[in-house]
């Protein structure tokens, strides 16, 4: 399955003429079962609080400060414990130079997102 794009309201709509499933940000959308490289992820913190009313949730100031998310993993490495290669070596040196890589600001994450959606 791919993206069509045929629905211009609804950017995942799929197609059965392909059999892998891609991302509007041309990404392979199931990356852990059909990414041609090394499947490695990291997990952004993004801080909410309840609005001044109390009745509904905002991302809190620290997540939009312009510095990098924080990680949500004690030892703030990325991982690749999915991967599905066979290639252990590989994989650790694609895993450590992830670590190079700094996380997205809170902008930079908004931007990914829209670009994925």
């Amino acid at each position: 399955m791919t993206l069509t794009h045929t629905d211009p309201t609804d950017p995942w709509t799929e197609s059965d003429d392909d059999d892998v499933p891609m991302r509007p940000d041309g990404n392979v959308r199931i990356a852990w079962r059909d990414t041609p490289r090394h499947y490695i992820e990291q997990t952004a913190l993004v801080y909410l609080r309840l609005d001044d009313a109390g009745t509904k949730w905002i991302v809190d100031s620290s997540s939009l400060d312009g510095h990098p998310l924080d990680s949500a993993y004690d030892d703030i490495s990325a991982h690749n414990s999915e991967c599905p290669c066979n290639s252990p070596e590989d994989c650790e040196r694609a895993r450590a130079a992830a670590d190079q890589i700094p996380l997205p600001t809170g902008r930079e994450l908004a931007a990914l997102i829209v670009q994925a959606l």
